[in-house]
């Protein structure tokens, strides 16, 4: 059976993005606080929100400064563990 879902509202979307994300993680062995709804944001928002470009954010990650789920192109970030290494630099 085909379902159609239409949504109009932006903040509706980024909600059930998240909710699908959080989903995923609980799978995984990385991000296990995700089932405890820790935010966890994108390579792109987890740079943005560091005030740095995505390739530091993966220099970061493959120095061990960071900890991130996922795969080098799709790593996921504890935006917790983010605000951390903000205040640890």
């Amino acid at each position: 059976m085909n379902k159609t879902l239409v949504i109009t509202e932006e903040d509706r979307l980024i909600e059930i993005i998240r909710q699908v994300i959080v989903g995923v993680l609980k799978d995984l062995p990385y991000p296990s606080r995700a089932q405890n709804n820790e935010e966890v944001l994108t390579r792109s928002e987890a740079a943005e929100l560091l005030n740095v470009t995505p390739t530091t954010l993966t220099k970061y990650v493959k120095e061990g400064k960071l900890k991130a789920g996922g795969t080098e192109r799709k790593y996921l970030f504890m935006k917790n563990d983010l605000i951390k290494f903000m205040f640890n630099r």
